[in-house]
């Protein structure tokens, strides 16, 4: 099995951390903490217990003791490691509680999507969320923020406007396509502009190195292309393939992953066909090959 990746913790304001996670492929995620007065919460927790333990070493240098988790979506490698909190609060959107509910642990699928970690899966055991309250007190005066649908059905931000910082949780990524199989493409542009109105300074995405807002323009326009581009495909009865073929994806031409804009090209084709909305995410996706 191969080596964890590489984490590097960066302070990005007083008492923010972020734990920037190799380079944000699949399975490998970032994660923040903040601290202030010895108490610290943590946002996201990775994959794995042992790539969470090196946060929690952290935040023992940090002089602090974690008293609150909360993880952005349901999405393992966002939560793979909140066992090592576990004498900690771990908090998530109820709807993220749900979808975890739902969706298990398909080791096997795991083993296949995130090949690095093959094997690993078996043995993880996950922590079930208490669902976040209306009103939570989060360190440095952060305001936790969220948007349903975007990445998935319901999505966690943590904004700090003292500082402006911005955790996006997977609605940000940099340098790596972002992958709308559990979202809805419309939602998480709305997601997108309302974290761009913040006009925040600096950005720690789900996946990939640190950012500005310019990042997240990137991205939303990113979305806005694919969204045209879907409405204008179905209209023309084009194939996914046929489509694809005209797509130019920008400034993510060089981006890791990019075997996901054709997933993400065929969910905007079919909320243009109705087949998916903010009630309904789960169609079939990528079920039979290109045509």
């Amino acid at each position: 099995m191969s080596e964890w990746p590489e984490q590097k913790t960066r302070e990005i304001a007083d008492g923010i951390f972020a734990i920037i996670h190799g380079n944000g492929e699949m399975g490998v995620s970032n994660a923040s903490f903040i601290v202030e007065q010895g108490h610290a919460l943590v946002v996201d927790t990775m994959t794995f217990p042992e790539m969470a333990m090196q946060m929690a070493r952290e935040i023992k240098r940090q002089g602090a003791n974690v008293e609150l988790v909360v993880n952005t979506h349901h999405h393992v490698d966002h939560v793979g490691g909140n066992a090592v909190f576990s004498q900690a609060r771990i908090l998530a959107h109820p709807r993220s509680i749900q979808a975890g509910r739902q969706l298990g642990l398909p080791t096997s699928t795991y083993d296949h999507l995130m090949p690095r970690f093959k094997g690993r899966f078996a043995d993880l055991k996950l922590v079930e969320q208490e669902p976040l309250p209306d009103h939570l007190v989060v360190p440095r005066d952060g305001q936790i923020l969220s948007f349903s649908p975007a990445h998935t059905a319901t999505d966690l931000a943590v904004w700090f406007p003292t500082a402006r910082v911005l955790i996006t949780g997977d609605i940000g990524f940099k340098g790596v396509v972002p992958l709308a199989l559990n979202g809805l493409i419309s939602g998480w542009i709305e997601a997108l502009d309302a974290l761009i109105a913040l006009d925040p300074v600096v950005v720690v995405p789900g996946h990939g190195a640190l950012g500005t807002r310019a990042d997240l323009e990137i991205l939303r326009d990113y979305f806005l292309s694919l969204e045209q581009l879907g409405r204008e495909a179905v209209l023309a009865n084009q194939s996914l393939r046929d489509a694809l073929a005209a797509f130019d994806p920008g400034p993510l031409t060089e981006w890791l992953e990019s075997e996901r804009h054709a997933i993400n090209l065929e969910r905007a084709m079919k909320e243009a066909r109705g087949e998916i909305n903010r009630s309904d995410l789960t169609a079939a996706l990528l079920s039979r090959p290109l045509e």
